[in-house]
């Protein structure tokens, strides 16, 4: 290396940010900046050897190293190109490579000890939220990063507002837990004239502003996480016209009790200001919902919105969609429209798993319904229909309700046991097709009827029944229809059998069916006589079957 002789070294100190700022120094000439905490010295000439003339930065404590160092996506990949040119790839700093995410510990929001109820949060979630999605940042745009939560419990008592583009990701159910100690919602979304201390677009008596298309909260993203709430009137998600936003891997645990009088909680709300400004397009998936007198409500016109794989348990009402709409007012000209509930499970559901007063479009589909209906009990005092749909244009489809099974059992219908009431699995105005196959038994008896199926009427009009009976003592088989019609004015109904078989010559006429009705259980009986002698207790003919209702 060729050593330049300094004849003279100068130390400089000012301010980079008055006056003229950081001036040309001379070949090492030192400058030290009092305003910014900066240190430079001078490149020197080109004719010494300089690349460039100029002043070159000296790294300091002051620093931050991460905004020298720069990060580039598999530099080293052969196959990966991230820029124009193979030879010139993306480079970024690694501060903002890390800024991508941001902890919520760089907030300050850290996991408390399990047996803190007394630390209040709020505050600091909410300037996390405000600070990254809502306040203006840098190019004056709203940051689009991921806020995320580490494993723990945090506990917050006020509201946490939500504006649009929110992205909170947490470890997992039960894993990030958050504990709700206030009254009213716990996360209620706004919109987008929100600033901080301001938000703006929440429903309820009294809003004075007007949310619009362009302005409703969207685009959010929230995450694997628990929320617990405690009070008797809490609101676990209140979303206020959201659209187009996605909640995967959520549980929402509320304080349901036998009495729910005393109680008015609702898991999930969703509201709407106009047919335009709804609650639609959003996701639910993977969502549990458990102990609300209302798990999800909405008395508005949302639409399009899905509810899949969601776990709905220990409460009043399931989806209760459309009561108490008017039919007049903005947001309830219509009810809720074209939503679809599809692959959940209910349990213990004290009235309907899903009741839709008004609106139309709407789809439940392979659902389970395990002790919904009952209030409290069990399906031998069923109280209630497990799914409502008042107005005309919805459907149940694929439907699976242990109702059925308890009530159709082999032990009522030998004993033709009546007592126990049969209210209807699907009620209302609404197209209902079961197409899980049950199984009866079909053995001899030439002259008495034995029972065979129980199925509810309540206001069905009929019945279709799609069935195969099969013998297992010698080759034959029936394939066939049974259609029931049946007026309950007079508790009367008709059975028409039409059938295909193949088998033994005579074999077709050896089984009849009849039905019977009965006023005190509210079902009819589909009965059946048979004069095959080889249809034994212990080898009988085995018919299996799916039906749907006429209503």
């Amino acid at each position: 290396m060729a050593v330049v002789q300094i004849s003279r070294i100068q130390l400089r100190r000012g301010k980079e940010n008055s006056g003229s700022g950081l001036p040309q120094l001379a070949s090492g000439e030192l400058a030290w900046a009092i305003d910014t905490q900066k240190l430079y010295i001078g490149n020197g000439a080109v004719g010494e050897g300089a690349p460039a003339v100029g002043n070159t930065k000296i790294l300091t404590e002051a620093d931050n190293l991460l905004d020298f160092s720069t990060y580039i996506y598999k530099d080293e990949a052969p196959l990966i190109q991230t820029g124009d040119n193979v030879n010139f790839p993306i480079v970024r700093t690694l501060q903002d490579r890390l800024d991508d995410r941001v902890s919520s510990a760089s907030y300050g929001i850290l996991p408390l000890d399990e047996d803190d109820n007394v630390t209040d949060q709020s505050v600091e979630i909410q300037r996390a939220i405000t600070n990254l999605f809502l306040d203006t940042v840098g190019d004056g745009s709203k940051a689009r990063v991921v806020l995320t939560f580490l494993p723990g419990k945090y506990r917050f008592e006020s509201t946490i507002y939500i504006p649009s583009y929110v992205r909170i990701e947490g470890a997992g159910k039960d894993h990030t837990v958050f504990n709700f100690a206030g009254t009213g919602a716990a996360f209620a979304f706004v919109n987008d004239t929100s600033t901080a201390g301001n938000y703006n677009g929440t429903w309820g008596p009294g809003v004075s502003d007007i949310t619009r298309y362009n302005q409703q909260p969207k685009f959010c993203y929230l995450k694997g996480f628990t929320l617990n709430t405690t009070s008797i009137t809490a609101v676990g998600l209140q979303l206020n016209a959201v659209r187009d936003s996605v909640f995967d891997d959520i549980a929402i645990n509320g304080e349901f009790i036998s009495n729910p009088l005393t109680y008015i909680n609702n898991g999930i709300v969703m509201y709407a200001f106009s047919e335009l400004v709804t609650c639609q397009r959003n996701l639910f998936n993977n969502v549990y919902v458990k102990g609300f007198e209302y798990s999800v409500y909405s008395q508005q016109d949302i639409i399009n919105n899905k509810f899949i794989n969601c776990e709905i348990t220990d409460g009043k009402y399931g989806f209760n969609f459309g009561v108490g709409a008017d039919l007049v007012s903005d947001g309830e000209e219509f009810g809720p429209r074209k939503n679809i509930i599809e692959n959940c499970y209910f349990e213990n559901i004290y009235r309907q798993g899903i009741y839709v007063a008004v609106g139309y479009g709407n789809k439940s589909r392979g659902n389970t319904f395990v002790n919904v209906g009952n209030n409290g009990g069990g399906n031998a005092t069923s109280l209630y229909n497990i799914i409502t749909f008042t107005s005309t244009g919805n459907s149940s489809i694929q439907d699976n309700f242990d109702r059925t099974s308890d009530l159709d059992s082999v032990a009522d219908l030998a004993s033709n046991n009546f007592s126990n009431a049969y209210i209807k699995e699907v009620a209302g105005k609404v197209y209902f097709q079961e197409f899980e196959t049950r199984k009866s038994t079909v053995i001899y008896s030439p002259s008495t009827f034995l029972n065979l199926i129980r199925l509810p009427h309540n206001n069905s009009t009929g019945f279709e029944i799609n069935y195969i009976l099969e013998s297992q003592a010698s080759v034959q088989m029936r394939k066939g229809k049974i259609l029931i019609s049946y007026d309950k004015d007079t508790n009367t109904a008709q059975l028409v059998d039409d059938y295909e078989y193949t088998g033994a010559t005579g074999g077709d006429t050896a089984i009849n069916f009849a039905v019977s009705t009965t006023s005190v259980a509210d079902c009819i009986m589909i009965q059946y006589k048979n004069s095959n002698v080889s249809d034994t207790s212990l080898v009988p003919s085995i018919m299996t079957y799916t039906y749907k209702t006429l209503s």
